[in-house]
């Protein structure tokens, strides 16, 4: 008796645990600058970093820029040739949720 309680307490959890971790959470989509997003040169290395981002299964930088750019890690260097604005873009997936972020920033001379 005691084996089949326990069997049904395991196979409860089990199901209770197993459909919480099947669930496609929400994600939220942010993302930090080093440097700061006001203080961008030309020819100076730009580290954009999403690891702020919460639930994110996949990561899709965009770069609007003169030469516009796609990379599918959290952190991403990047090196802006021309001053302007340039745009850029995260999409973040989980599953089938999805979020993104969107920047205008203006590079410096």
């Amino acid at each position: 008796m005691v084996d089949r309680k326990l069997f049904i307490v395991g196979l409860v959890l089990g199901i209770l645990l197993g459909g919480l971790s099947a669930c496609n959470k929400q994600p939220v989509a942010c993302f930090n600058t080093t440097p700061a997003m006001d203080s961008i040169h030309i020819n100076q290395p730009v580290i954009f970093d999403a690891t702020c981002s919460i639930n994110a299964g996949s990561y899709n930088w965009q770069f609007y820029d003169n030469t516009d750019s796609v990379n599918f890690t959290p952190v991403v260097t990047k090196v802006f040739k021309d001053t302007g604005t340039v745009n850029v873009y995260l999409l973040i997936v989980s599953g089938n949720n999805y979020a993104g972020d969107n920047v205008n920033i203006t590079v410096l001379p």
